[in-house]
């Protein structure tokens, strides 16, 4: 695979190929493809003019061991930029978030050599189906690639998929070079509480609590190796007020990052967190669509695991898939759901639940007596609060949970839940 890189000609889209070309280098790609898109209508000696500018700006990075393949193009830039990564089958673009020259309905109609990459950078990364790096100053890129020092990014995290390619897009970038890594996430803390089944404290103040419990689920979301140091990777949650983007640009500013990385949902255009960090953020920003191909990179680990029982025998038979789809050094949390009212000896029920574990098993084990009326929410709640990576259920019981997850409960847990779930079903 190739980089595309896009140029107008502009100082500002030659500091958009030696990105290009750096990352090429790294990656140990045989070229870099720069692409020129001219107006449809284009006359023939605007082309013509089009092509010396192009084999000129080719030729300017001759020396940067590197072949630089020059294409000139014609269509609506955007369109056209997004299908011909296509067509080159190639895995990033990389373009200029400004230009120096005056912006045109397209590239080469009333001015032969007018620029108007960086004012569309939001309709290319809306038609593109491969990450797209918008450079606002080459400068950290550069240094990052000679290892003169880290590449330093904040990756916003949310609950969309498109996340989670984001998150192995940037393990490939630090199996690159060194790069530092500050996990941004937006929370509200109404929001927050509910996941959590945290008391509410405020909607206004941050939540330390909430804080804490986010910052754990962003590292264990990011993953890579655990002798990763402190300083390589920080989680920074941010009780939010206003809109997602404008905070995450805040976040960028205070965290001093050089690079933004959020995915984009492209439904409806970029998307409103995607669109305010594209137009707003001084930094350069990676935009991860979600029919990206992004090979995985670091494999999930499931170093937690809950499972609910209603102690009867069938509810019981959940419990060793749960050890047996964790690692040794994990920890099991086994749960029973006693209605909000109930009064139960809670002491008599944990010394049940602790009693179900697999014999010789090297899984650390909690034992959790929870009140809720709510089965499914309770569940889905107790995971977030405790941390964990998968969750196992029965299907079917005689009494209690597992009766009542008999149908609909199931299926609302699936939904209240972004974690995995392993449902044990009758034979």
């Amino acid at each position: 695979m190739s980089i595309i890189c896009g140029t107008d000609f502009s100082s500002a889209s030659l500091g958009a190929l030696d990105v290009a070309i750096a990352l090429a280098r790294l990656r140990g790609d045989r070229e870099v493809v720069l692409v020129h898109v001219a107006a449809d209508n284009a006359k023939p000696q605007v082309l013509e003019k089009s092509r010396r500018e192009l084999d000129a700006q080719a030729s300017s990075r001759s020396d940067a061991g590197i072949a630089i393949r020059a294409e000139l193009v014609a269509g609506p830039v955007d369109e056209t930029l997004a299908n011909f990564a296509d067509t080159e089958a190639s895995d990033l673009i990389v373009i200029t978030a400004r230009s120096s020259r005056p912006s045109t309905k397209a590239i080469g109609a009333d001015d032969p050599v007018a620029g108007r990459l960086g004012s569309t950078s939001s309709q290319v990364i809306t038609n593109t189906r491969v990450p797209v790096i918008v450079v606002r100053d080459p400068a950290p890129w550069l240094a990052f690639a000679k290892r003169e020092r880290p590449l330093r990014m904040l990756v916003g995290i949310d609950d969309s998929a498109v996340c989670d390619l984001g998150i192995q897009w940037t393990h490939h970038l630090r199996s690159l070079g060194p790069v530092e890594v500050v996990l941004g996430a937006v929370y509200y803390p109404d929001d927050a509480a509910d996941h959590y089944g945290l008391n509410r404290k405020g909607m206004v103040d941050r939540d330390p609590e909430i804080e804490r419990v986010m910052a754990r689920d962003l590292l264990r979301r990011f993953g890579g190796p655990s002798s990763a140091s402190a300083t390589e990777v920080t989680a920074k949650p941010r009780r939010g007020l206003g809109r997602i983007g404008d905070h995450m640009v805040e976040l960028a500013n205070e965290e001093k990052v050089d690079v933004i990385l959020v995915g984009t949902g492209q439904k409806t255009g970029l998307g409103s967190v995607s669109s305010v960090i594209v137009t707003d953020a001084p930094q350069s920003v990676v935009c991860v669509p979600p029919q990206a191909q992004i090979p995985t990179v670091v494999i999930p680990v499931l170093r937690a695991a809950l499972v609910a029982t209603d102690l009867s025998q069938f509810a019981n038979r959940a419990i060793p898939y749960a050890f047996a789809a964790t690692e040794p050094d994990a920890e099991i949390h086994i749960v029973h759901i006693v209605d909000e009212d109930d009064e139960v000896d809670v002491e008599e029920i944990r010394r049940q639940l602790y009693a179900l574990a697999p014999a010789g098993a090297k899984q650390k084990v909690t034992a959790h007596v929870i009140h809720g009326d709510d089965a499914a929410k309770t569940i889905a709640q107790a995971a977030a609060r405790l941390g964990v990576d998968l969750i196992a259920i029965c299907s079917h019981g005689r009494s209690g949970i597992t009766r009542a997850l008999v149908g609909s409960v199931a299926d609302r847990l699936l939904r209240a839940t972004r974690l995995p779930v392993l449902v044990l079903r009758p034979a």
